[in-house]
């Protein structure tokens, strides 16, 4: 069994020992990530190489696989990239921001960052939605994302979790609500307007949200 402590004690060393590798190593894995989901978007996960993502990336393939051994590897790294991000920002907005407020921003965000299809991940995003062999991925995410959502309701209401359903509920219930207005926005090959239509599906969630709360 690999002792996990003396092992990230070596890599924090190494940090402190060769600090422009470092910087270099991290610049190297987040261009791979970057690249990895533009191509997840653009190709499909089952038709993306590793050595098509290397050559994206300006690496050679060798280098790839050390830092991902395997495709669904990286595949997740993108997924707790992205958790992660949501996870600050919810933690930032914790006692300053209501948390159905923050909801609906995180949820407009989106809409015009998938309509503008300019906003890092989104690629990805849609990859996770779309494609079957990804569904791995988007599980891991949706779990993490149903937490996050949940501990900030926990938190501006008082809840304990672990005897208390409507953290979870509420959330079930408001992402629901934003993926119905996705589903039809693709399947009208983005021709209506996602925002106005996540908007209304809130407008009616929100309120039912509320009184669960009560």
């Amino acid at each position: 069994m690999v002792d996990r402590s003396k092992s990230d004690k070596s890599a924090r060393l190494a940090e402190v020992k060769y600090p422009r590798r470092t910087e270099r190593r991290r610049r190297t894995r987040a261009s791979i990530l970057r690249e990895a989901a533009k191509l997840f978007g653009k190709d499909g996960y089952g038709a993306t190489t590793m050595q098509a993502i290397a050559d994206a990336a300006d690496i050679h393939v060798t280098t790839l696989f050390m830092h991902f051994k395997t495709k669904s590897d990286l595949a997740l790294s993108l997924v707790t990239v992205r958790a992660d991000e949501l996870r600050d920002r919810a933690t930032q907005a914790q006692g300053e921001v209501a948390f159905l407020d923050f909801f609906r921003s995180e949820a407009l965000t989106l809409a015009d960052a998938l309509k503008a299809d300019t906003r890092p991940g989104v690629a990805l995003w849609n990859a996770l939605r779309n494609e079957a062999d990804l569904a791995f991925a988007w599980s891991e995410y949706d779990r993490e994302q149903q937490d996050i959502f949940a501990n900030y309701v926990a938190a501006e209401y008082g809840l304990d979790r672990s005897v208390d359903y409507r953290p979870e509920l509420v959330v079930s219930l408001l992402l629901t609500a934003i993926s119905l207005p996705h589903r039809k926005w693709v399947e009208a090959g983005g021709k209506i307007e996602l925002g106005v239509e996540i908007e209304r599906a809130l407008d009616i969630a929100i309120p039912a949200a509320r009184q669960m709360l009560k």
